[in-house]
Protein backbone atom coordinates (compact mmCIF):
# COMPACT_ATOMS: atom_id res chain seq x y z
CA UNK A 1 0.00 0.00 0.00
CA UNK A 2 1.46 3.08 -1.04
CA UNK A 3 1.41 5.83 2.24
CA UNK A 4 -0.03 9.21 2.58
CA UNK A 5 3.44 10.68 2.33
CA UNK A 6 3.97 9.80 -1.56
CA UNK A 7 0.12 10.42 -2.26
CA UNK A 8 1.06 13.76 -1.39
CA UNK A 9 3.81 14.11 -3.11
CA UNK A 10 2.28 13.13 -6.30
CA UNK A 11 -0.69 15.11 -6.08
CA UNK A 12 1.25 18.18 -5.57
CA UNK A 13 3.29 17.73 -8.54
CA UNK A 14 -0.19 16.73 -10.24
CA UNK A 15 -1.09 20.35 -8.72
CA UNK A 16 1.80 22.21 -10.08
CA UNK A 17 1.20 20.29 -13.83
CA UNK A 18 -2.19 20.98 -13.97
CA UNK A 19 -2.77 24.44 -12.45
CA UNK A 20 -1.23 27.73 -13.76
CA UNK A 21 -0.75 30.60 -11.13
CA UNK A 22 1.79 32.84 -12.77
CA UNK A 23 0.39 33.93 -16.60
CA UNK A 24 3.37 36.20 -16.81
CA UNK A 25 5.89 33.09 -16.86
CA UNK A 26 3.64 31.67 -19.22
CA UNK A 27 3.95 34.80 -21.88
CA UNK A 28 7.38 34.84 -20.91
CA UNK A 29 8.42 30.85 -21.32
CA UNK A 30 6.20 30.56 -24.32
CA UNK A 31 6.42 33.70 -26.51
CA UNK A 32 2.71 33.96 -26.62
CA UNK A 33 1.36 37.35 -26.07
CA UNK A 34 -2.07 38.98 -25.63
CA UNK A 35 -2.45 39.82 -29.75
CA UNK A 36 -1.96 36.20 -30.48
CA UNK A 37 -5.68 35.49 -29.45
CA UNK A 38 -8.23 36.04 -31.77
CA UNK A 39 -11.81 36.32 -31.59
CA UNK A 40 -14.11 33.57 -33.78
CA UNK A 41 -17.03 35.32 -35.51
CA UNK A 42 -19.48 33.34 -36.14
CA UNK A 43 -20.79 32.81 -39.74
CA UNK A 44 -24.79 32.27 -39.71
CA UNK A 45 -25.07 31.76 -43.17
CA UNK A 46 -23.34 28.56 -44.02
CA UNK A 47 -25.27 26.08 -46.11
CA UNK A 48 -22.66 23.38 -46.94
CA UNK A 49 -22.43 19.58 -45.14
CA UNK A 50 -20.53 18.82 -42.51
CA UNK A 51 -18.73 15.38 -42.19
CA UNK A 52 -16.46 13.83 -39.63
CA UNK A 53 -14.07 11.00 -39.53
CA UNK A 54 -13.06 8.62 -36.85
CA UNK A 55 -12.19 5.27 -36.12
CA UNK A 56 -11.31 2.58 -33.36
CA UNK A 57 -9.81 -0.84 -33.37
CA UNK A 58 -9.98 -3.80 -30.40
CA UNK A 59 -8.47 -6.96 -29.89
CA UNK A 60 -10.70 -10.04 -31.26
CA UNK A 61 -8.39 -12.95 -30.49
CA UNK A 62 -5.07 -13.10 -28.94
CA UNK A 63 -1.99 -15.49 -30.02
CA UNK A 64 1.47 -15.35 -28.77
CA UNK A 65 3.05 -14.30 -31.64
CA UNK A 66 0.07 -12.42 -34.00
CA UNK A 67 -3.68 -10.92 -33.14
CA UNK A 68 -6.46 -10.66 -34.94
CA UNK A 69 -8.28 -6.86 -34.73
CA UNK A 70 -11.60 -5.24 -35.51
CA UNK A 71 -10.54 -2.01 -37.45
CA UNK A 72 -13.76 0.39 -37.89
CA UNK A 73 -12.83 3.27 -39.95
CA UNK A 74 -16.12 5.62 -41.13
CA UNK A 75 -17.77 8.96 -41.09
CA UNK A 76 -21.16 11.19 -40.44
CA UNK A 77 -22.40 13.70 -42.57
CA UNK A 78 -25.08 16.43 -41.46
CA UNK A 79 -26.87 19.30 -42.87
CA UNK A 80 -26.99 21.90 -41.03
CA UNK A 81 -27.18 20.13 -37.33
CA UNK A 82 -29.24 17.46 -39.22
CA UNK A 83 -27.51 14.14 -39.37
CA UNK A 84 -27.90 12.68 -42.35
CA UNK A 85 -26.00 8.84 -42.42
CA UNK A 86 -23.20 7.40 -40.86
CA UNK A 87 -20.88 5.20 -42.88
CA UNK A 88 -19.04 2.28 -41.16
CA UNK A 89 -15.86 0.34 -43.14
CA UNK A 90 -14.91 -2.85 -40.92
CA UNK A 91 -12.15 -4.53 -41.85
CA UNK A 92 -10.05 -7.76 -39.57
CA UNK A 93 -6.37 -7.12 -39.85
CA UNK A 94 -3.75 -10.00 -38.65
CA UNK A 95 -0.94 -8.19 -36.60
CA UNK A 96 1.57 -9.90 -37.92
CA UNK A 97 5.25 -8.57 -37.42
CA UNK A 98 6.59 -11.09 -39.76
CA UNK A 99 3.58 -10.64 -42.47
CA UNK A 100 1.72 -7.42 -42.16
CA UNK A 101 2.96 -5.57 -45.42
CA UNK A 102 0.65 -7.22 -47.87
CA UNK A 103 -2.37 -5.38 -46.06
CA UNK A 104 -1.08 -2.44 -46.17
CA UNK A 105 -0.08 -2.39 -49.82
CA UNK A 106 -3.19 -4.00 -51.14
CA UNK A 107 -5.25 -0.64 -49.53
CA UNK A 108 -2.67 1.75 -50.31
CA UNK A 109 -3.17 0.31 -54.31
CA UNK A 110 -6.57 -0.22 -54.22
CA UNK A 111 -7.67 3.28 -52.74
CA UNK A 112 -4.86 5.34 -53.57
CA UNK A 113 -3.44 3.89 -56.62
CA UNK A 114 -0.17 3.70 -54.54
CA UNK A 115 2.04 0.81 -56.12
CA UNK A 116 5.09 0.73 -53.63
CA UNK A 117 5.88 -1.63 -50.84
CA UNK A 118 5.28 -1.12 -47.53
CA UNK A 119 7.61 -1.60 -44.65
CA UNK A 120 7.97 -0.30 -40.91
CA UNK A 121 11.09 0.39 -38.50
CA UNK A 122 11.32 -2.58 -36.01
CA UNK A 123 10.65 0.33 -33.24
CA UNK A 124 7.15 0.51 -34.91
CA UNK A 125 6.09 -2.78 -35.43
CA UNK A 126 4.38 -3.09 -31.78
CA UNK A 127 1.81 -0.40 -33.03
CA UNK A 128 0.55 -2.62 -36.14
CA UNK A 129 -2.66 -2.30 -35.71
CA UNK A 130 -2.52 1.49 -34.82
CA UNK A 131 -1.10 1.99 -37.84
CA UNK A 132 -3.75 -0.44 -39.98
CA UNK A 133 -6.48 2.22 -38.53
CA UNK A 134 -4.80 5.47 -39.40
CA UNK A 135 -4.68 3.99 -42.72
CA UNK A 136 -8.40 2.95 -42.91
CA UNK A 137 -9.25 6.24 -41.51
CA UNK A 138 -7.64 8.17 -44.39
CA UNK A 139 -9.38 6.04 -46.82
CA UNK A 140 -12.65 7.04 -44.83
CA UNK A 141 -11.22 10.76 -45.09
CA UNK A 142 -10.91 10.05 -48.75
CA UNK A 143 -14.38 8.68 -49.14
CA UNK A 144 -16.05 12.13 -47.41
CA UNK A 145 -13.76 14.22 -49.38
CA UNK A 146 -15.03 12.70 -52.50
CA UNK A 147 -18.56 12.65 -51.56
CA UNK A 148 -18.50 16.50 -50.03
CA UNK A 149 -19.27 19.57 -52.67
CA UNK A 150 -17.41 22.71 -52.60
CA UNK A 151 -17.62 25.07 -49.03
CA UNK A 152 -18.41 22.21 -47.31
CA UNK A 153 -16.57 21.13 -44.24
CA UNK A 154 -14.64 18.21 -43.20
CA UNK A 155 -13.08 17.29 -39.88
CA UNK A 156 -11.21 14.87 -39.00
CA UNK A 157 -10.44 13.11 -35.65
CA UNK A 158 -6.71 13.66 -35.06
CA UNK A 159 -3.61 15.79 -36.41
CA UNK A 160 -2.26 16.16 -39.83
CA UNK A 161 1.37 18.60 -38.94
CA UNK A 162 3.64 15.82 -38.26
CA UNK A 163 3.18 13.19 -41.47
CA UNK A 164 5.57 12.07 -42.38
CA UNK A 165 6.47 8.36 -43.74
CA UNK A 166 4.44 5.64 -44.24
CA UNK A 167 1.90 7.33 -44.75
CA UNK A 168 3.28 10.79 -46.71
CA UNK A 169 2.23 10.30 -49.96
CA UNK A 170 -1.39 9.34 -49.02
CA UNK A 171 -2.03 12.29 -46.84
CA UNK A 172 -0.67 15.01 -49.94
CA UNK A 173 -3.39 12.78 -52.22
CA UNK A 174 -6.01 14.08 -49.62
CA UNK A 175 -5.01 17.68 -49.12
CA UNK A 176 -4.53 18.07 -52.86
CA UNK A 177 -8.10 16.52 -53.32
CA UNK A 178 -9.79 18.62 -50.83
CA UNK A 179 -8.15 21.90 -52.16
CA UNK A 180 -9.17 20.93 -55.72
CA UNK A 181 -12.61 20.72 -54.39
CA UNK A 182 -12.18 23.79 -52.43
CA UNK A 183 -13.50 22.11 -48.93
CA UNK A 184 -12.52 23.66 -45.49
CA UNK A 185 -10.70 20.58 -44.29
CA UNK A 186 -9.41 21.05 -39.83
CA UNK A 187 -8.01 17.97 -37.81
CA UNK A 188 -9.09 18.35 -34.53
CA UNK A 189 -7.17 16.34 -31.74
CA UNK A 190 -8.48 15.41 -28.49
CA UNK A 191 -5.62 15.95 -26.51
CA UNK A 192 -2.00 17.23 -27.12
CA UNK A 193 1.57 16.42 -25.93
CA UNK A 194 2.28 20.13 -26.27
CA UNK A 195 4.45 21.34 -23.54
CA UNK A 196 6.37 24.33 -22.15
CA UNK A 197 8.12 25.39 -19.44
CA UNK A 198 11.77 24.80 -18.14
CA UNK A 199 12.83 21.95 -15.92
CA UNK A 200 8.62 20.87 -15.14
CA UNK A 201 6.71 20.08 -18.54
CA UNK A 202 3.79 22.21 -18.46
CA UNK A 203 0.89 20.86 -20.66
CA UNK A 204 0.62 24.21 -23.39
CA UNK A 205 -2.58 23.68 -24.90
CA UNK A 206 -4.92 23.57 -21.30
CA UNK A 207 -2.38 26.63 -20.42
CA UNK A 208 -3.40 28.35 -23.20
CA UNK A 209 -7.08 27.60 -22.44
CA UNK A 210 -7.07 29.82 -18.82
CA UNK A 211 -4.95 32.39 -20.66
CA UNK A 212 -7.36 32.82 -23.51
CA UNK A 213 -10.07 32.93 -21.44
CA UNK A 214 -8.59 35.80 -19.27
CA UNK A 215 -7.93 37.63 -22.49
CA UNK A 216 -11.19 37.23 -24.29
CA UNK A 217 -13.72 36.04 -22.04
CA UNK A 218 -17.44 35.33 -22.82
CA UNK A 219 -16.00 34.63 -26.85
CA UNK A 220 -14.58 31.52 -28.66
CA UNK A 221 -11.07 32.49 -29.82
CA UNK A 222 -8.11 30.78 -31.46
CA UNK A 223 -4.39 31.34 -31.50
CA UNK A 224 -1.88 30.27 -34.28
CA UNK A 225 1.46 28.75 -33.09
CA UNK A 226 4.16 29.49 -35.25
CA UNK A 227 7.23 30.87 -33.85
CA UNK A 228 6.01 29.57 -29.96
CA UNK A 229 8.13 28.59 -27.69
CA UNK A 230 6.72 25.01 -26.86
CA UNK A 231 7.67 21.42 -27.63
CA UNK A 232 7.80 19.55 -29.76
CA UNK A 233 8.47 22.45 -32.21
CA UNK A 234 4.87 23.19 -33.66
CA UNK A 235 5.99 22.82 -36.90
CA UNK A 236 6.46 19.35 -39.01
CA UNK A 237 8.91 18.35 -41.45
CA UNK A 238 6.31 17.92 -44.41
CA UNK A 239 3.93 20.39 -42.97
CA UNK A 240 3.11 23.82 -44.78
CA UNK A 241 -0.36 24.42 -43.41
CA UNK A 242 -0.75 25.93 -39.29
CA UNK A 243 -1.78 24.53 -36.08
CA UNK A 244 -3.78 26.60 -33.65
CA UNK A 245 -4.86 26.32 -29.70
CA UNK A 246 -8.81 27.00 -30.45
CA UNK A 247 -11.84 27.30 -27.73
CA UNK A 248 -14.93 27.17 -29.79
CA UNK A 249 -17.65 28.03 -27.23
CA UNK A 250 -17.17 30.46 -24.41
CA UNK A 251 -19.27 28.40 -22.15
CA UNK A 252 -17.02 25.44 -22.85
CA UNK A 253 -14.12 24.88 -20.30
CA UNK A 254 -12.54 22.47 -23.11
CA UNK A 255 -9.49 23.78 -25.91
CA UNK A 256 -8.39 22.04 -28.31
CA UNK A 257 -5.60 21.41 -30.94
CA UNK A 258 -6.39 21.97 -34.38
CA UNK A 259 -4.50 21.87 -37.91
CA UNK A 260 -5.63 23.54 -41.40
CA UNK A 261 -3.84 22.45 -44.37
CA UNK A 262 -2.63 25.88 -46.13
CA UNK A 263 -5.66 26.75 -48.31
CA UNK A 264 -7.37 26.66 -45.32
CA UNK A 265 -5.74 28.44 -42.99
CA UNK A 266 -5.57 31.53 -45.33
CA UNK A 267 -9.39 31.76 -44.39
CA UNK A 268 -8.87 30.39 -40.88
CA UNK A 269 -11.28 32.82 -39.71
CA UNK A 270 -14.12 32.21 -41.92
CA UNK A 271 -13.63 27.90 -41.52
CA UNK A 272 -13.71 28.57 -37.80
CA UNK A 273 -16.42 30.87 -37.97
CA UNK A 274 -18.50 27.52 -39.49
CA UNK A 275 -16.91 25.34 -37.22
CA UNK A 276 -18.28 27.24 -33.66
CA UNK A 277 -21.47 27.11 -35.44
CA UNK A 278 -21.73 23.55 -34.47
CA UNK A 279 -20.25 23.58 -31.26
CA UNK A 280 -23.15 24.26 -29.06
CA UNK A 281 -25.13 21.09 -28.34
CA UNK A 282 -25.47 20.02 -24.68
CA UNK A 283 -24.07 16.61 -25.26
CA UNK A 284 -20.17 17.99 -26.00
CA UNK A 285 -20.16 21.65 -25.57
CA UNK A 286 -17.67 23.20 -26.99
CA UNK A 287 -16.71 20.28 -29.44
CA UNK A 288 -17.83 19.64 -32.86
CA UNK A 289 -21.40 17.77 -32.56
CA UNK A 290 -20.34 15.67 -36.26
CA UNK A 291 -17.12 14.39 -34.15
CA UNK A 292 -18.81 13.43 -31.06
CA UNK A 293 -21.48 11.60 -33.35
CA UNK A 294 -18.38 10.14 -35.31
CA UNK A 295 -17.05 8.96 -31.78
CA UNK A 296 -19.90 7.70 -30.78
CA UNK A 297 -21.24 5.80 -33.39
CA UNK A 298 -17.74 4.06 -34.97
CA UNK A 299 -17.15 2.81 -31.32
CA UNK A 300 -16.11 -0.50 -31.35
CA UNK A 301 -18.22 -2.02 -28.27
CA UNK A 302 -17.10 -4.68 -26.25
CA UNK A 303 -20.19 -7.17 -27.10
CA UNK A 304 -19.03 -6.68 -30.59
CA UNK A 305 -15.95 -7.91 -29.47
CA UNK A 306 -17.47 -11.01 -27.80
CA UNK A 307 -19.65 -11.80 -30.29
CA UNK A 308 -16.63 -11.85 -33.01
CA UNK A 309 -14.56 -13.65 -30.90
CA UNK A 310 -17.61 -16.26 -30.48
CA UNK A 311 -18.50 -16.77 -33.71
CA UNK A 312 -14.83 -17.07 -34.61
CA UNK A 313 -14.50 -20.10 -31.85
CA UNK A 314 -17.78 -21.49 -33.07
CA UNK A 315 -15.70 -21.50 -36.83
CA UNK A 316 -12.71 -22.60 -35.48
CA UNK A 317 -14.29 -25.95 -33.56
CA UNK A 318 -16.11 -26.63 -36.87
CA UNK A 319 -12.68 -27.07 -38.31
CA UNK A 320 -11.70 -29.04 -36.09
CA UNK A 321 -9.74 -26.87 -33.31
CA UNK A 322 -11.12 -27.58 -29.55
CA UNK A 323 -11.40 -25.75 -26.61
CA UNK A 324 -8.09 -27.54 -25.59
CA UNK A 325 -6.32 -26.06 -28.39
CA UNK A 326 -7.49 -22.65 -28.12
CA UNK A 327 -6.20 -22.55 -24.53
CA UNK A 328 -2.63 -23.79 -24.93
CA UNK A 329 -1.86 -21.20 -27.47
CA UNK A 330 -2.94 -18.24 -25.09
CA UNK A 331 -0.30 -16.41 -22.90
CA UNK A 332 -0.61 -17.80 -19.61
CA UNK A 333 -1.59 -14.29 -18.45
CA UNK A 334 -4.96 -14.86 -20.01
CA UNK A 335 -5.64 -18.32 -18.76
CA UNK A 336 -4.99 -16.69 -15.36
CA UNK A 337 -7.68 -14.01 -16.15
CA UNK A 338 -10.11 -16.78 -17.61
CA UNK A 339 -9.66 -18.64 -14.12
CA UNK A 340 -11.47 -15.67 -12.21
CA UNK A 341 -14.28 -15.73 -14.45
CA UNK A 342 -13.25 -13.12 -17.24
CA UNK A 343 -13.47 -14.08 -20.95
CA UNK A 344 -10.61 -12.95 -22.23
CA UNK A 345 -10.11 -11.97 -26.18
Amino acid sequence: MIDKTSLGAIAEQVKNYLLMDNITQYFEETGVKDIDFKKIILHDKFEGNIYAVDGSNGVIFDLTSVSFNLIRAGYVSYIGKKWQKTVLFDKVFKADTEHYMYQFENDLRNNFDINSSFILAKTELDRLSTYYRELQEYVALYEAISEAETGDLVLYDGDFAYWTDPFREVLKIIFDKAEDKDLDLLAISKSSTFSWGKGFSKPFVLHTGYAGSRIIPNNPWYIELSGKNIKPKPKGKNWKGKIYVIKLHPDSEFVFRLDAPPHVASRIDKALGHLSMYSSSSECLGYPHALFRAHRDLSIKDLERVHLNNLLIDELSDKGVNDKHIRSSLDYHTILEMKQGRRII
